[in-house]
Formats: C-alpha cells, sequence, structure tokens
C-alpha cells in the first residue's frame, strides 16, 4: 500500500506506513472544494490499483462504489470522534457490516505472527485491507492520532503529531484561523494552546 499524500494542509506530515492509505481514502473528496475522486466506478478502480490495495485491472460496480463512500463516510465519523466529537451511531453499524461482507480472516507469516489479511482480492478485500490497517493502527495506538479537521466545512483527515495530540484542525493557518475569527466576531474567547504540531 502507498497512500499517495504528497502535500498536507499547513506542511504537515502524513500519517505513518499503511495508516497513510486509509487518510489517503478518507481526503479522496475535498468537501471544501466540493470534488470527488470517487466519483465513478472507473475511478474508484484506479484508485484502488494505484494505492496498491487491489492489483491488475478491476471492475467495479455502482453498488461497491456505494459501499466504499460508506465505507469513508463511516471512517471519517471516527475520525470526528478521535477529535472529540460525538461518535455519530451509524458508523460503527456501517463498518462491521463492511467488515463482514469484506471477509477479513487472520493469516500467518512465515515467522508465525498472525495478521488481518483479506479472503479475496476484490474490491471488497480492499475495503478489507484498509479495515485491517485501522485495527493495526488502534493496537499500535496510532489510530488516535489520525483525525478529522474541526472545521465543519473542511473536515479533512490528518495525523497529529503533537506531543499531547491535541491538534484540532489540519492547518491552523486556514481552518484555525477560521474557527478563532468566527470566536472573536462572537465576542468569545479560546485558548490558541495546541492548535498545530
Amino acid at each position: 500500500m502507498t497512500g499517495t499524500i504528497t502535500m498536507e494542509p499547513g506542511g504537515r506530515r502524513p500519517a505513518p506506513g499503511d495508516l497513510r492509505v486509509v487518510q489517503a481514502f478518507v481526503n479522496t473528496t475535498n468537501w471544501e472544494r466540493e470534488t470527488d475522486e470517487l466519483e465513478s466506478p472507473e475511478r474508484l478502480a484506479d484508485w484502488l490499483v494505484r494505492e496498491g490495495l487491489c492489483a491488475g485491472r478491476l471492475r467495479v460496480d455502482e453498488e461497491e462504489l456505494r459501499l466504499a463512500i460508506e465505507l469513508r463516510e463511516a471512517l471519517r465519523a471516527l475520525l470526528r470522534a478521535n477529535n472529540g466529537e460525538a461518535l455519530d451511531p451509524v458508523a460503527p453499524g456501517v463498518l462491521r457490516r463492511i467488515a463482514r461482507d469484506a471477509h477479513l480472516i487472520v493469516d500467518f507469516a512465515e515467522d508465525g505472527s498472525p495478521h488481518l489479511e483479506p479472503a479475496e482480492g476484490d474490491v471488497r478485500g480492499a475495503f478489507a485491507r484498509i479495515l485491517a490497517v485501522v485495527e493495526r493502527a488502534a493496537v499500535d495506538g496510532s489510530w488516535a492520532r489520525l483525525k478529522a479537521c474541526k472545521e465543519d466545512v473542511c473536515q479533512w483527515a490528518f495525523y497529529d503529531r503533537s506531543k499531547n495530540r491535541s491538534s484540532r484542525w489540519c492547518a491552523m493557518s486556514v481552518c484555525g484561523t477560521r474557527a478563532k475569527m468566527r470566536t472573536y466576531r462572537g465576542g468569545g474567547r479560546r485558548s490558541g494552546r495546541g492548535d498545530q504540531a
């Protein structure tokens, strides 16, 4: 898996290792610019192959595209929760259903160590690979650092490298400034500590 994130808002570095592909997947839509890399089954197929989640030519249908978007938005809901928002109660059920349909299995490396792996190499297998990365990141502690920007018009997935895990926005220079200006115009005060690392 590659996770082709080259530039992050505010000069942030992308998530480490395979978690980068989850970040890239969530960021296939840009809410602010109203663009979506997964606008068709063909575009989804291209993205999955480019990211190393599937090999060779891949056929994707409308149902699989719908599932990909459901998966992406359920993951975004978890990333919002990682940033202090209330968890959308629908998200865990969506993820559970997709994981079950993706046929995640426990496989064993040559050294005997276990790892989650998709049973198939198709689109649902790609979903399984994404979910396996989430599970590994939850175990190693890096998952809690992958967040969705607090700015409602943004919600860009970013990796919080601050010592105290207190970053709220993808970029203090853009989204953080917007939020602080709204607070200022509304007469409220907010601490500027921990906004970006």
